[in-house]
């Protein structure tokens, strides 16, 4: 008995020290979380928006000497030291209206005596397709920030503004989580490599642009006709259409449809 409560005793202790680790690691962090600021350069990131649509934009700051003090963390799983990367995040909300919204974004961000500086602009174009709250999707749009931009890259004009053209389309498809039709969004042209030392004082946009004509998502699903995309049955072994197509219905909005985008022929 005397063994076991040593054993239990020593346990406790060795908890206890753990814990008082990860509390003093979070103290640590706390504390020096409240030292954070940024750099003095920073760039405008402007977002051309249409109506029911928003952005969701994370900025990626890394170490530039990742030895420094206070430019590692202890990995929660680990236990071992590791780079410390920080996010920072903010949200433009979809609108019914397009809209047009800037923020300014900067080059580098400091913690304690670590300075961090960004490497990528990671974004959500989200789209709302309907009124409920799961007809909402995104497209990804990265911006990598890098300290030589590749040849024949886009470069800013002389006002100081580089221009970043996104062009979405809407992909429609037969949802069998809702039982019903759902979409899809992709934005073509949506990223961009930025080089870091021209970034100070200029101004990126992206202006997202909505193709008029959407299409379904998968090839050999849906089959156009003068009144609009039909969807077919498929066969034994594939959901792919028929030879020859023979056409099915499928719900839309509560209703029974045979035609996308009218719902009726």
């Amino acid at each position: 008995m005397r063994i076991i409560r040593s054993t239990a005793c020593l346990s406790l202790v060795a908890l206890s020290l753990s814990a008082c680790g990860w509390v003093g690691g979070a103290t640590r962090e706390g504390a020096l979380s409240l030292t954070e600021r940024p750099g003095a350069q920073s760039f405008t990131l402007t977002g051309n928006l249409p109506a029911a649509f928003g952005l969701s934009v994370t900025a990626w700051y890394s170490p530039v000497d990742e030895n420094r003090l206070n430019c590692q963390v202890t990995d929660l799983y680990s236990n071992k030291p590791k780079a410390r990367y920080l996010g920072k995040r903010f949200d433009i909300p979809i609108n019914t209206r397009a809209t047009s919204t800037q923020r300014s974004i900067a080059l580098s961000y400091y913690v304690g005596a670590c300075e961090l500086r960004l490497g990528k602009i990671k974004m959500d174009i989200d789209g709302r397709y309907g009124d409920q709250p799961w007809q909402k999707t995104y497209a990804d749009a990265n911006f990598y920030i890098l300290h030589r931009a590749p040849e024949g890259e886009d470069g800013f004009d002389t006002h100081g503004v580089r221009r970043v053209d996104a062009q979405c389309t809407w992909l429609f498809q037969e949802s069998k989580l809702r039982l019903e039709l759902s979409k899809l969004l992709t934005c073509k042209g949506a990223g961009a490599n930025l080089q870091y030392d021209q970034l100070p004082g200029k101004t990126v946009t992206l202006a997202i642009e909505v193709n008029p004509e959407e299409r379904p998502s998968m090839r050999n699903r849906w089959i156009k006709s003068d009144a609009g995309w039909k969807p077919c049955l498929g066969t034994e072994k594939s959901d792919r259409c028929q030879q020859p197509p023979a056409f099915k219905t499928f719900q839309m909005n509560g209703q029974t449809c045979t035609v996308y985008p009218g719902c009726t022929e």
